[in-house]
């Protein structure tokens, strides 16, 4: 919100289940980017423990907006989906819970939010029933009011996924869609593009998972800019090292790519981004786009070169890209 990012929740994660168990977090830090500087803060009243929520920005109230989420064990026997939706005033220090007026998609993990004026939307995400889904809707952030856009199963939109990248273009007429999660007996990660149109409530196919010159992958950052999509770090499908726990390989990169939208052609591909200085290999970042540039932090690479060793190395730094320079 303007010159400040707000990180929220989180959770250490527990990679060897007859070890440790996971622990988490709903406390609350903005990093002022004008001055690099993060400020823990201290609401007086806050959301429950929690991680893989749906996140964006209010504009017009200059407020971060938080969506569902869940916590569950190691061993996934005990799962906790939320449901509601609270909204965070940075200036006042200040968690609002909005109270619905009629339901909406229910408890999830992973869906994906973002915010047009006064609406959210939101899609797709994993249910306390373990089933993915590829439902899209709308919250009207003025009368607290949800609206079915799509239904499950709909031919003509994404496959059902969850933890996946989600954006507003510049122009806020479309949102861009990448990759995400999808489990049933193993976990799949999908590596396909969909623009949805605002005003027509359409689904368009940029990439098909067929036609994709890139892998899967997942829990890494992405920004919408100009004529642009661009997607950094996360978590690569194939490779990396297996964990003792109910949860997909551990294998973070720290590839950028860069996907033109402008190009009048048939088939759209993907383009690696060569930069200099970078994060390490990262996975389940934290990210926002401000102005010019995205900004990561938090995360974790993971350590696989001796076996009985391996483990998650967890990253305390923020970086940021300048996406003006890209080209």
């Amino acid at each position: 919100m303007g010159n400040r990012l707000v990180a929220f929740g989180g959770f250490l994660e527990c990679f060897d289940k007859n070890k440790c168990e996971h622990e988490y977090y709903n406390d609350v830090y903005t990093l002022d980017v004008t001055t690099n500087k993060w400020e823990k803060k201290n609401p007086a009243s806050r959301p429950d423990k929690r991680i893989f929520m749906g996140a964006a920005a209010y504009k017009k109230k200059r407020a971060a907006v938080f969506f569902a989420g869940a916590q569950y064990n190691v061993n996934v026997t005990s799962v906790h989906m939320y449901d509601d939706l609270w909204e965070y005033d940075p200036d006042v220090d200040k968690f609002t819970k909005r109270a619905y007026s009629n339901q909406g998609p229910g408890a999830r993990l992973g869906p994906e939010v973002v915010i047009k004026d006064d609406t959210l939307y939101s899609f797709g995400g994993y249910d306390s029933n373990f089933k993915a889904h590829n439902d899209m809707w709308s919250y009207n952030l003025l009368t607290n009011t949800w609206e079915q856009l799509k239904k499950d199963d709909d031919p003509n939109s994404p496959s059902k996924r969850y933890i996946f990248r989600f954006e507003l273009n510049e122009s806020g007429q479309d949102i861009f869609m990448f990759g995400g999660n999808y489990r049933e007996k193993f976990t799949i990660q999908r590596n396909d593009v969909w623009k949805y149109n605002i005003q027509t409530n359409t689904f368009t196919v940029i990439v098909s998972e067929k036609s994709a010159n890139i892998g899967g992958r997942t829990h890494g950052a992405a920004a919408a800019f100009g004529d642009k999509f661009l997607i950094a770090l996360g978590d690569k499908e194939a490779g990396g090292c297996n964990t003792n726990q109910a949860s997909e390989q551990q294998n973070p990169t720290d590839e950028v790519w860069l996907l033109r939208l402008d190009r009048d052609q048939p088939l759209h591909l993907w383009s690696r981004v060569k930069i200099g200085f970078s994060p390490p290999p990262l996975k389940r970042v934290f990210y926002a786009k401000v102005g010019d540039r995205l900004y990561v932090t938090l995360g974790f690479s993971f350590k696989c070169d001796k076996p009985g060793e391996a483990g998650p190395v967890y990253n305390r730094d923020t970086y940021s890209l300048p996406l003006s320079q890209i080209r």
